[in-house]
């Protein structure tokens, strides 16, 4: 086996790596067929991963050439935030995503890590837990029909983002989960893809109550990143953004299972349960005193 970086040639086969081992995982583990059967919309992943943070995914090949695994990782100002880690399942329990994720330690050069993994997945979680990553939050991850008629009476305080709040928002976060990521933010405010979302709400005094991004991107519309000083404000721009973009549609989104108030109106609302998942760190990192809403894509801590 041999570690190198993602080439612009392997994207495709990328992509068809990180849907198969998806959907065999959940249809063997899970018996849902969550993902089916095409791994094209698994192409718009790789290309939203690289055009973020371009050469930021480490590849695993075996001796023929084919990836059997692939890690993105996400370098930012007070951490490294872990992507999707994936691993052919002809090779499962084979070492492949303990060699990936020992290089991008290696890389990480002592910074902390951070992730999101599912905590039904007892190989992912052994893997991450033997290599000293500890969980510091329980989350759901939830799928809700919006109604077409959306939700009446939605915010009237959100407002789009723009490029002057960026700073704002980067030094909001910074402020209540000690984590810094700003070169996310000008990614959605451009939007140069049009699937990007990102809404802001003001105090009377012109500063940030809270910031909640979103996507539409196959085979999720998702909520995600987001941050709150409190569970009404997180509401309040769930809802309009529900109600704004997404009338009539799925949409997935993650809740931290202590935010009470979130969950309980997430099932007033008709959302369901996909999956429980954990966000881990390794290495020192502030307690989050933020209502955070993290998200698979994408996913930088």
């Amino acid at each position: 086996m041999k570690l190198e970086r993602l080439q612009p040639h392997q994207r495709d086969e990328l992509a068809k790596l990180i849907h198969t081992s998806l959907d065999v995982w959940h249809r063997t583990r899970l018996n849902t067929d969550r993902f089916g059967n095409e791994w094209e919309p698994f192409r718009l992943t790789v290309e939203v991963y690289e055009a973020l943070d371009p050469g930021c995914c480490v590849v695993a090949m075996d001796d023929s050439g084919a990836l059997v695994g692939s890690a993105f990782f996400h370098p930012r100002e007070t951490h490294v935030g872990v992507g999707v880690v994936s691993v052919h399942p002809t090779v499962f329990g084979r070492g492949v995503g303990r060699a990936l994720m020992e290089e991008i330690i290696r890389l990480a050069a002592g910074k902390p890590l951070r992730l999101v993994s599912s905590a039904m997945n007892l190989d992912s979680f052994s893997l991450y837990t033997r290599l000293g990553f500890v969980p510091q939050l329980m989350l759901q991850s939830m799928t809700l029909q919006v109604p077409t008629a959306g939700f009446p009476g939605a915010s009237t305080r959100m407002r789009p983002a723009t490029m002057a709040d960026v700073a704002a928002i980067a030094d909001f976060e910074f402020r209540l989960n000690g984590i810094r990521k700003e070169q996310d933010y000008p990614f959605f405010v451009e939007n140069q893809s049009g699937r990007w979302r990102l809404a802001v709400i003001e105090k009377p005094d012109g500063s940030l109550a809270g910031f909640l991004a979103a996507s539409a991107l196959p085979p999720d519309n998702l909520l995600g990143q987001g941050v709150a000083e409190d569970e009404a404000t997180m509401l309040e721009l769930m809802r309009g953004m529900l109600d704004q973009h997404f009338r009539g549609q799925s949409v997935a989104f993650i809740l931290p299972s202590r935010c009470s108030s979130l969950v309980q109106q997430a099932y007033a609302w008709g959302a369901r349960n996909r999956e429980t998942n954990l966000l881990s760190v390794l290495g020192d990192a502030p307690p989050m005193r933020a209502i955070t809403l993290p998200t698979f894509l994408p996913e930088s801590g």
